[in-house]
């Protein structure tokens, strides 16, 4: 439903890309929401309204959701919160934390607050972005971003009012 959404919205023509899933999943260690997978599918490398950039499958890495959580990996801490996004700290298949889907401008990040044990359509989005705090917000991530785009009262994530008619652009 949100998902269709925002192909109404942005006026997007459906890709229905045939994505890597199965790896991914395994190599994180969870599933995904399923919401995610089909915008991915649907959308596929791409930035919404010059604002958000959802993280995907993307052999250049640059976009790679397995790629960018990996890194953020590398950087956290293995036992405790993470002194960039404390109190949270990064997802490992073992713990319950963060795993990185999108990108803003304004320094925002977007997460989702894992845990393998959990329906992944359960999982919170964490948010983090110049000036707010890390926030918590419980909804899909296809209602998320849809929001974000459409809703001037979404605060303080809206960017309807900057961009009142969202779009998207594919990344080549």
């Amino acid at each position: 439903m949100w998902v269709e959404r925002i192909i109404a919205v942005t006026g997007w023509e459906p890709l229905n890309l045939d994505l890597p899933w199965d790896g991914i999943e395994e190599a994180l260690g969870t599933s995904l929401p399923e919401d995610y997978k089909k915008l991915a599918e649907v959308f596929g490398r791409g930035e919404f309204s010059e604002f958000m950039r959802v993280l995907s499958v993307d052999s250049t890495g640059q976009f790679d959701l397995l790629h960018i959580w990996k890194a953020y990996l590398g950087d956290s801490p293995e036992d405790g919160p993470d002194p960039v996004l404390k109190p949270y700290q990064m997802y490992r298949p073992d713990r319950r934390g963060l795993i990185p889907w999108a990108f803003g401008e304004m320094e925002c990040s977007y997460f989702w607050l894992a845990s393998a044990e959990e329906d992944p359509a359960s999982w919170p989005i964490v948010t983090r972005g110049n000036p707010y705090p890390l926030q918590q917000v419980r909804m899909s991530t296809s209602e998320f971003i849809c929001r974000v785009l459409t809703d001037p009262e979404f605060e303080p994530f809206s960017i309807a009012r900057l961009f009142p008619e969202p779009d998207f652009f594919p990344m080549d």
